[in-house]
């Protein structure tokens, strides 16, 4: 593998590959001259600021599809915009091309790389000092820094491989990784890198900001007290939003967990992938010392969960999003409320009968299981009743309350536009009888005059709970369900996944207190429904499906209400979208843009792209 080193003995010009020119423009994005941010022992602030833009990467929303979840462009849920991308890519044949594709992040990728590198030219070299009052918190700062800018590259360079890695004539390729000085005519030449240089390189550079030394501890006062060495400005606890060493393990755990993974690997994954995967999250989840329970309880989701921001575990690497007054287009309670608690409010994100369906019943066996209980053609049934607990935190269905009001969807409801007045047409209601509750708090207020709660969100790059599925899928997939990787076993970390979740209701912690689970000798399918429960509108379950070469054209499903007040009567068999469109095999992989592809002729396009 190429050398750490080689890759930072950095370019001065670099590429943003917003056009293979642009690589070579400076553009610092700021109002300061090269000149000014360049004489560094004079401004060593602003070439710290250098590689701030960097941290944009880290998403400030979990709605990253033109504003709408991405979960709408699966079979999880459906938004109810007529104009959005993921109501057109299902109903308009191949919607998507290279020139009209959904995720740009090719360009603002390379620009933040771009901003690392400008950083690195000279935000390390033994001259420049940020702190001039103490030496030792100067080093100090310089170390954290370090880890920092190789933690942002390894972000960066992931979510492109991510999007963008795909076959060309049948191989998985990467993406282009540049290093060293270049010619402009060089940058025109640039192609694509292999799959397996790729992982390696993120690999280095998440290692090296994992270096022994402290360079990315967990920001606490726990830390500063128990290292009394350290300086609080450095490394206490009022640094939230800055990458730790949980943070490098989890983002190693989910990069090499995709690595692995049948799409990008070929057959039925890469074993020693999958162990190095395992590895990663078991060193992740040593730090986390458990999942806590504190912070996941059903009937108090609204301040204990969605919007506990705080001394919150669960949460690795977060930014804090405080919810906007009354008027504020883009708030998530606005977008995705019931269209009866407020004329402002749009109804925006409508989960799947199918998401619904991955809930199992509170006896921790699916729903299609003969143990369930679950009946659908018993008298007075209930589809909802006797549920998962997280079906609640999830979903607002039929005769759900929410804000001391009964979300009503039987004809003439008032969620209907034969029960409600100010429903006049159909752009606010649900296509599939189901709205967003996840995320969703209670506290805010669409009518005039009515008080509201100001409250904040929280978006999470990671959390604890998917760095145990990562564990368990990977630990699955490299030894089975029963091997311990450094005394944790596939079963086991789900297991605490499921008892964290009150699944099965009123059951103790050990494998066996859940039959289900304690019953399988192939646990891959829990895993997979385990990871779309807990992980749904957090932009997981997009590159799941296709990772793991699993159907792209699920019919998307919604349910059908008929009844009234009194018995309210449920179909389950009708599509949400008015003739679901075919997604073809190649779109499983991204499109690099094609003005990319046009400017730099060696740039080969994914497989099928036009």
């Amino acid at each position: 593998m190429k050398s750490i080193r080689n890759y930072i003995a950095l370019f001065l010009l670099l590429v943003t590959f917003t056009g293979c020119e642009d690589f070579f423009e400076p553009n610092l994005h700021n109002t300061l001259s090269g000149e000014t941010v360049f004489n560094y022992q004079l401004n060593p602030e602003y070439v710290h600021g250098l590689y701030v833009p960097a941290y944009s990467s880290i998403p400030g929303s979990y709605t990253t599809m033109n504003s709408n979840f991405l979960d709408c462009a699966t079979d999880n849920a459906v938004s109810n915009d007529y104009d959005s991308a993921p109501w057109k890519m299902y109903t308009i044949p191949e919607y998507f091309t290279s020139n009209n594709y959904p995720f740009y992040t090719w360009g603002n990728n390379y620009e933040r790389i771009k901003n690392v590198y400008q950083f690195l030219t000279v935000g390390l070299n033994d001259d420049i000092v940020y702190y001039t009052s103490s030496e030792e918190s100067d080093r100090q700062i310089r170390k954290r820094i370090e880890g920092e800018v190789h933690f942002l590259l390894a972000l960066n360079y992931f979510q492109l491989l991510r999007d963008y890695a795909g076959p060309v004539n049948g191989t998985i390729m990467g993406v282009p990784i540049v290093e060293g000085e270049i010619s402009l005519e060089e940058g025109r030449q640039i192609k694509r890198d292999s799959y397996a240089d790729c992982v390696d390189f993120i690999t280095a550079h998440i290692d090296t900001a994992l270096t022994p030394g402290f360079l990315l501890p967990e920001y606490s006062k726990d830390f500063v007290d128990n290292n009394p060495d350290y300086i609080s400005d450095v490394y206490g606890p009022d640094l939230d939003g800055l990458p730790t060493t949980t943070a490098c393990y989890s983002l190693k755990s989910r990069m090499l967990l995709y690595a692995a993974s049948p799409a990008f690997s070929g057959g039925d994954g890469n074993t020693e992938l999958y162990r190095k995967a395992a590895v990663a999250a078991k060193e992740a989840i040593d730090i986390l010392g458990g999942l806590k329970s504190e912070y996941y309880n059903p009937s108090n989701i609204d301040d204990a969960f969605f919007t506990a921001v705080d001394d919150n575990d669960e949460l690795i690497l977060k930014k804090n999003v405080k919810r906007i007054a009354y008027n504020n287009n883009s708030d998530w309670e606005m977008n995705n409320y019931p269209p009866s608690q407020g004329l402002a409010v749009k109804g925006r994100t409508n989960p799947s009968q199918n998401l619904v369906d991955a809930f199992p019943a509170a006896n921790g066996y699916p729903i299609d299981h003969a143990m369930s209980g679950y009946d659908p053609l018993e008298d007075g049934f209930n589809p909802y009743a006797n549920r998962d607990p997280r079906l609640d935190m999830t979903v607002i269905y039929n005769n759900y309350w929410f804000q001391n009001n009964q979300i009503q969807m039987w004809p003439g409801g008032n969620n209907t536009i034969e029960g409600n007045t100010t429903i006049t047409n159909d752009q606010r209601i649900s296509r599939t009888n189901y709205y967003l509750r996840k995320w969703i708090t209670q506290n805010a207020s669409f009518s005039p005059g009515i008080a509201e709660e100001l409250t904040w969100h929280f978006v999470a790059m990671f959390r604890a709970v998917e760095v145990y599925l990562n564990f368990a899928e990977a630990a699955n997939a490299a030894v089975g369900p029963d091997v311990a990787i450094n005394g944790l076993t596939a079963r086991e970390a789900l297991r605490a996944v499921r008892h964290r979740a009150n699944l099965p209701v009123g059951s103790g912690a050990d494998v066996a207190d859940d039959p289900y689970l304690a019953g399988l000798s192939d646990i891959t399918e829990v895993i997979k429904a385990e990871r779309r429960i807990e992980l749904c509108f957090e932009g997981h379950r997009y590159y799941d499906i296709r990772r793991w070469n699993d159907n792209l054209n699920m019919p998307v499903k919604k349910v059908v209400i008929t009844g009234d007040a009194s018995e309210s009567k449920y179909d389950f068999s009708e599509g949400a979208y008015p003739g679901q469109v075919e997604l073809l095999e190649y779109m499983r992989y991204g499109a690099i843009p094609q003005s990319e592809i046009l400017t730099c002729p060696n740039l080969m396009q994914n497989d099928g792209w036009r």
